[in-house]
């Protein structure tokens, strides 16, 4: 089904742009498509079509208008005050002719933190510093980018930046100075792990990402080490700096996050992670990435690690609600989890409201470092309702063959529906939806040799393909030697 604002009642006059970069009067729709008017100074209208068998219905904020025909225009009223009004043609004689529902709000962005992050771009620091497979997006493009999903803003490139830098190896420094916090101590800033933080740092073993590395270290403010008894003093020194760093680039990583695009649940009726994120943490890490570990409170002797059957008994346990320390990742087919895990697959569900979209879940794809990569994002601070946690077979082609899976629901408030409406159908359920394998024909789910600081399988098949080769080689230089003796013997 396609659709079209045909008479937009703008009473303030404010600026209106939709994230695609079209203009306004563009003919949209498409099954499971959702896309985002921006309001300026006022807030987003998502405006989804969630299937096109028909009738099919148009949602916009959960507000939902069924449609007898596969093509409608929508006539929309914009008074200024936090709410909208709309009505479609064609329409059909169950509902009102004209339905109402709120805006939601635009992010708030610091100017204090925007002035921080510029700093740090001045320093060289933010974006990830000669970048693998370079060239990436250059400045401009980041720019413009930012131009169109964050037009509303005055730090549209800050924003666009943020997230940017995200899909990089930076990734690491945001989500280690994030999970190694003490955050149920009170205190500010939160007192850190730095012995566990040095040792992750430290033990990063692969391609580019290693402590000799300029690049890496420079993304923690460091300069190369050769022993950890390095990364350790340094790291004593920039700390402090380095945790406020990371502080305001998840901020602005929230902010950035609320404003993009939503997704249709009928699109992803489930997302899927491949955990850890940082091949060098082993499990006992995945509990301490919750608000909830009670190892947050102290005391900073004891180190934050935790294995993960204690955590899956105690505060991961089914029917436990848990809270995000970091940023998590996501991918709408369970093919890339696999392709990225290192022993836990993290499933999620959509909430119990009648929401059409993830209203918690951002595609970032479009600022992404690889355009091929499929990423959903979960900014610090959402919480989830723990469903269940079970080991499961999965392909012989991929390692770790028996699996963790812990299944979640995104923890939301009810219906934002207006009450004032007369009630359309609710969200069907989504448990007859497949899940999606593959998000395209790509095998490897990201460009070739682009691996934004992630290790995955391709990382580990292209060592084991070296290591092999080496073995061959050694062998064969073993065996002629060997034989040069027996005929010289002879």
């Amino acid at each position: 089904m396609i659709w079209v604002l045909v008479i937009i009642d703008n009473g303030t006059g404010a600026k209106l742009w939709f994230s695609d970069g079209q203009p306004i009067g563009e003919i949209r729709g498409g099954c499971e498509s959702s896309h985002r008017l921006i309001i300026d100074k006022q807030g987003f209208i998502d405006i989804t079509v969630p299937y096109s068998v028909l009738p099919s219905i148009v949602d916009l904020n959960n507000t939902v208008a069924i449609c007898p025909e596969d093509s409608v225009n929508i006539n929309l009223t914009i008074p200024g005050d936090g709410s909208f009004s709309f009505s479609i043609t064609p329409s059909t004689s169950v509902h009102r002719s004209v339905l109402t529902g709120t805006l939601k709000p635009l992010p708030e962005v610091s100017d204090v933190d925007v002035s921080f992050f510029d700093k740090m771009m001045d320093l060289h620091y933010v974006p990830y510093q000669d970048v693998p497979d370079a060239p990436g997006r250059d400045v401009e493009e980041i720019k413009a980018l930012g131009l169109r999903h964050f037009p509303f803003s005055p730090h549209s490139f800050q924003l666009a930046m943020a997230v940017y830098d995200w899909t990089t190896a930076s990734f690491a420094r945001m989500v280690l100075m994030k999970i190694f916090e003490y955050t149920s101590i009170s205190a500010t800033p939160y007192p850190l792990d730095s012995p566990n933080i040095a040792t992750a740092i430290w033990k990063s073993n692969w391609g580019s990402y290693v402590p000799g590395n300029k690049a890496y270290m420079n993304s923690f403010m460091m300069k190369p080490a050769s022993t950890l008894q390095d990364v350790q003093d340094q790291l004593r020194d920039v700390k402090a700096l380095l945790q406020k760093f990371s502080a305001v680039q998840n901020r602005l990583l929230s902010a950035a996050f609320a404003a993009m695009p939503r997704t249709s649940v009928f699109y992803a009726p489930q997302l899927f992670s491949g955990q850890l994120d940082i091949s060098q943490l082993s499990l006992d890490y995945f509990g301490i990435e919750m608000l909830e570990c009670p190892l947050n409170a102290g005391p900073t002797s004891e180190s934050l690690v935790v294995s993960l059957e204690a955590a899956m008994a105690t505060f991961v346990k089914v029917g436990s609600t848990i809270t995000t320390k970091m940023v998590w990742s996501f991918a709408d087919s369970i093919d890339i989890a696999k392709h990225y895990q290192n022993g836990l697959i993290v499933v999620v569900n959509p909430p119990d409201n009648d929401s059409w979209v993830w209203d918690a879940a951002s595609y970032i794809t479009p600022l992404s470092d690889d355009p091929e990569k499929n990423e959903y994002t979960f900014a610090p601070g959402t919480s989830f309702v723990v469903e269940s946690l079970d080991v499961r077979d999965i392909d012989e082609d991929e390692r770790n063959k028996s699996v963790q899976f812990l299944t979640l629901k995104l923890h939301a408030p009810g219906s934002v529906r207006d009450d004032r409406t007369t009630q359309p159908p609710s969200r069907p359920l989504l448990n007859n939806i497949p899940a999606r394998r593959s998000s395209g024909p790509k095998f490897n789910h990201h460009l070739m040799n682009k691996t934004g600081g992630r290790r995955c399988h391709c990382v580990d098949d292209a060592e084991r393909k070296r290591l092999y080769s080496v073995f061959d080689m050694t062998n064969s230089r073993a065996l002629g030697f060997a034989e040069t003796a027996y005929t010289n013997g002879m």
